[in-house]
């Protein structure tokens, strides 16, 4: 079983404008851009709002111009598919499950993006030294601050992704992502495992993109913002996959 919550209907929109090239065009844009909530960080990266895929208020307040999206799937009940599922998420599982190759790790130093926590309101967190977890493999957990190269099985450019929040929660665990180069479709995205009240487990992602620059406004732009969500939804689908061969 399976949900789609909401899916943004904005897809032709256009992602905001980058620095002006003027000091003129500047105070223009300064003037013109919206009040940001606490949520959203702008820390380098080559989108707005850095972190807002934590905002509970996401898919009705999306970053200006973009497509918010979000889809669950129930992965069974129990804590041990929860165990399961969520040690799948944080090694990767998911991306690799669908072909995804994930290449060129690295873990980051002080002068880069550390990454940010947020609390069950959505208010940002100073970000605590992380202690590494690992696997049942052995294999350490998705970090914040992390970068890493993604290879698609089809011939498509790679692209760098940037971890920008991870969740490590007693019921409910995930971490967050967002594009470290401008080479196609653009924005955040949040994979989540939870266990949940009634005992059932379920996976999630939500996050908001914008169309790859210069094709804001046509057919392809559209185009490639429904690919990107589409993938992202098989990646949480193969979770299902994943933690069922695990537990066999």
């Amino acid at each position: 079983m399976s949900e789609d919550r909401a899916e943004g209907d904005n897809a032709e929109a256009g992602q905001p404008a980058g620095p002006a090239e003027s000091r003129e065009a500047e105070a223009e844009a300064a003037a013109s851009e919206p009040q940001r909530r606490s949520t959203h960080i702008d820390q380098g990266a080559v989108y707005a709002a850095v972190g807002a895929s934590a905002d509970p208020e996401l898919l009705r307040f999306p970053p200006e111009g973009s497509t918010p999206y979000a889809h669950e799937v129930q992965l069974g009940s129990g804590a041990e598919r929860f165990l399961s599922a969520s040690s799948t998420l944080m090694t990767w599982g998911a991306q690799r499950a669908v072909g995804i190759r994930v290449r060129d790790i690295e873990h980051g130093d002080g002068g880069q993006y550390a990454g940010v926590t947020f609390d069950e309101r959505g208010t940002p967190q100073p970000l605590a030294d992380a202690e590494v977890q690992y696997g049942p493999d052995g294999e350490p957990f998705v970090m914040a601050g992390m970068v890493v190269t993604l290879h698609w099985p089809d011939s498509r450019t790679p692209r760098r992704f940037r971890v920008v929040y991870t969740i490590d929660e007693p019921r409910r665990a995930g971490f967050a992502w967002g594009a470290a180069d401008g080479e196609g479709v653009v924005g955040e995205e949040c994979f989540t495992v939870e266990h949940r009240d009634d005992d059932t487990v379920w996976a999630a992602v939500r996050g908001f993109i914008w169309a790859p620059e210069g094709r804001f406004f046509n057919g392809k732009g559209k185009g490639a913002l429904k690919k990107a969500m589409k993938e992202s939804r098989a990646q949480v689908a193969a979770l299902v996959t994943g933690v069922l061969s695990a537990g066999a």
